[in-house]
């Protein structure tokens, strides 16, 4: 009887193992972005947007079988707790880790992504410093060369002689291009037409109580005819609210660092009128982004954002890496090929960089509305 009843308990074993054995282990993918501290709106819109691109693969099945895990670090918009969390998602074994959202970040971990090999896949990082690069970092925004160009093509047919930019001493990585290359833009456009234009970069310290007022002065001693902010949605819409106050009345130019409902619901009509020159289109009419917006409203109760849809893109890329040619050498497989995204069609060239069609926005009643 006892020998009968081990054999009962050998094939049963047998069997749960072999079941085991034939469901395959999901693929471990890691996220790193800001979801907490002053400004964390587009860290979470990001993981919102990879989190549902990964709920909706897995409902399809997976990439050949295979279901993504999706592993979640808050890197707390810290460039010294960014590593720490990335050794802790190198140590879980992932295949690649999407994210960070921030330049500055990306800055700190594209090292370590070099060094462990596993491609750092960005939905937002901008700095052009991270351009031209044979290394393991890919990202789904350009380059902000392209962002600075429009904005001071926007400046300078508005005619400005005057600018300022307020820039934000804690993102230097994607301030300082937008500054450089502003700067650059609206002097060459100027030369062309043989004018000539100033422009006053303003530094801001997120962290300094007197850092409002330090923008006020340096507003009133230039007086610009423009005012461009290179600062986080938060910082933007407090700084806007305050110069209004103040009485200063010239246009105002954001970044897509900025472009969020956490800059609208806290600017109000301080930030009534501001343009942005981004690749995203918040009233694009796809049916891919209608649906998406749907499910993310239904789903987070607020509506899908910039955050949102790079997040959503980003896994796209990664998983038609992965379905392309596995777990191995996926930046490989990535590179040179062409996505279908929410909005649009786009390529990542053999450097990580897509190649995107640029949107001019306008805040207008409270929304971002898109002109041609």
């Amino acid at each position: 009887m006892v020998k009968g009843l081990n054999l009962k308990v050998t094939v049963l074993f047998l069997a749960c193992f072999a079941f085991a054995s034939c469901t395959p282990k999901p693929i471990p993918i890691g996220f790193i972005g800001g979801l907490s501290g002053f400004n964390a709106d587009l860290g979470i819109s990001g993981r919102n947007g990879v989190s549902l691109a990964i709920s909706a693969i897995n409902k399809a099945g997976g990439i050949h079988g295979r279901k993504l895990e999706l592993l979640v670090r808050d890197d707390k918009q810290d460039p010294e707790m960014a590593p720490v969390v990335f050794q802790e998602l190198v140590s879980e074994q992932v295949v690649a880790v999407i994210g960070p959202m921030t330049s500055a970040i990306a800055q700190v971990l594209i090292p370590l992504a070099n060094k462990s090999q596993i491609p750092l896949i960005s939905p937002s990082a901008s700095s052009p410093d991270f351009s031209g690069l044979d290394d393991m970092f890919i990202r789904l925004t350009t380059p902000n060369v392209n962002e600075s160009l429009g904005l001071a093509q926007e400046s300078f047919q508005r005619g400005a002689r005057k600018t300022c930019v307020i820039d934000d001493l804690s993102n230097q990585a994607f301030s300082k291009a937008i500054v450089r290359t502003y700067t650059a833009e609206l002097r060459r456009l100027a030369e062309e037409k043989g004018k000539e234009i100033a422009v006053v970069a303003l530094p801001f310290d997120p962290k300094d109580p007197q850092g409002m007022q330090t923008i006020l002065i340096g507003l009133a001693r230039y007086q610009p005819d423009i005012l461009l902010f290179a600062t986080n949605s938060l910082d933007t819409a407090l700084l806007a609210q305050g110069i209004r106050k103040k009485g200063f009345t010239m246009p105002f130019l954001g970044t897509g660092w900025s472009m969020s409902q956490t800059l609208i619901e806290n600017g109000g009509s301080a930030v009534e009128g501001m343009v942005f020159t981004v690749p995203f289109n918040p009233n694009s009419e796809t049916k891919a982004w209608k649906d998406f917006s749907a499910l993310y409203a239904e789903t987070f109760g607020k509506p899908a954002d910039f955050g949102a849809h790079q997040g959503w893109n980003a896994v796209q890329v990664l998983a038609g890496g992965i379905a392309k040619g596995g777990t191995r050498n996926i930046k490989e497989h990535i590179i040179n090929t062409q996505y279908q995204g929410l909005q649009s069609s786009f390529v990542i060239d053999a450097f990580g960089d897509p190649v995107i069609p640029f949107q001019r926005l306008e805040i207008s009643s409270g929304k971002l509305v898109a002109h041609e």
